[in-house]
């Protein structure tokens, strides 16, 4: 029902999850981190995007400066971000200790490359009580994506988020449309955790999350809590045969 995947803290670029190595169909989700110098890259089949979670670059598209991306962290500042199709040649220069997360989707190529500046995302308080999050839109069903989607969330202290569980791992329109997901999850301060429970009438399983660590959700309920005194945030990414975000509550919490 799910993979769990640690992170490890070393420099270049990981690849860390693709359909041949997971439980998910479409989406890929690589690593890059470095301090000076350059990486280039090709995004092949699937179109990409480049999330920037800290530090300072330069993103040039064939040999063209597109954006500078730059994040002091995710807790702090909002993303930047680049969107290419597939079959795109691209040159990172870096400034300063950067990470950059690098979510894929095969695709046809239909769109075009794209800088995302943090004035051009959509920002949402989201939430009552004690499941109170911020979530950035990064990537919406309205951008000329093929498959993608991409946003972020971060819960307040001690709060929950995808709450009330919710699913969307069937196709059964107008009320729900299936996607995947995939969450890149970080700690504020980083020695906390946090928890997702992944479940539907077949499984139910518990997570313990902490600092840089995945969790993929190829079906089921899956809400996420932190402990008190600590945030969580987390990059999520879905892809499926249609860029509809429709999930469907849990009937029991649906109150």
């Amino acid at each position: 029902m799910a993979v769990h995947i640690k992170i490890e803290e070393k420099n270049g670029y990981s690849k860390i999850l693709t359909p041949e190595n997971s439980d998910l169909k479409y989406l890929s989700f690589s690593i890059l981190r470095q301090e000076k110098g350059f990486f280039s890259g090709n995004t092949e089949k699937e179109e990409t995007a480049f999330i920037i979670t800290e530090g300072k670059c330069n993103f040039y598209v064939e040999k063209n400066l597109i954006g500078i991306m730059k994040r002091k962290d995710v807790f702090e500042e909002p993303p930047t971000a680049v969107y290419l199709p597939p079959y795109y040649e691209f040159t990172i220069e870096f400034e300063k200790k950067t990470e950059i997360c690098m979510v894929g989707c095969k695709a046809k190529g239909l769109g075009k490359p794209k800088f995302i500046n943090s004035k051009e995302i959509r920002f949402r308080r989201v939430g009552e009580e004690t499941y109170f999050r911020n979530i950035t839109d990064i990537i919406t069903e309205t951008f000329p994506a093929e498959r993608l989607l991409i946003g972020e969330t971060i819960n307040d202290p001690g709060n929950w988020s995808s709450y009330p569980p919710h699913k969307h791992d069937i196709d059964n329109p107008p009320e729900e449309y299936k996607l995947e997901e995939l969450y890149f999850f970080k700690i504020h301060p980083p020695k906390g955790f946090g928890i997702i429970r992944i479940f539907n009438e077949k499984e139910d399983n518990l997570f313990l999350i902490k600092n840089n660590e995945i969790i993929t959700i190829p079906t089921g309920y899956h809400p996420v809590g932190v402990i008190p005194k600590h945030q969580i945030y987390y990059l999520w990414a879905l892809a499926g045969e249609k860029r509809i975000l429709k999930p469907k509550v849990h009937p029991d919490f649906n109150f």
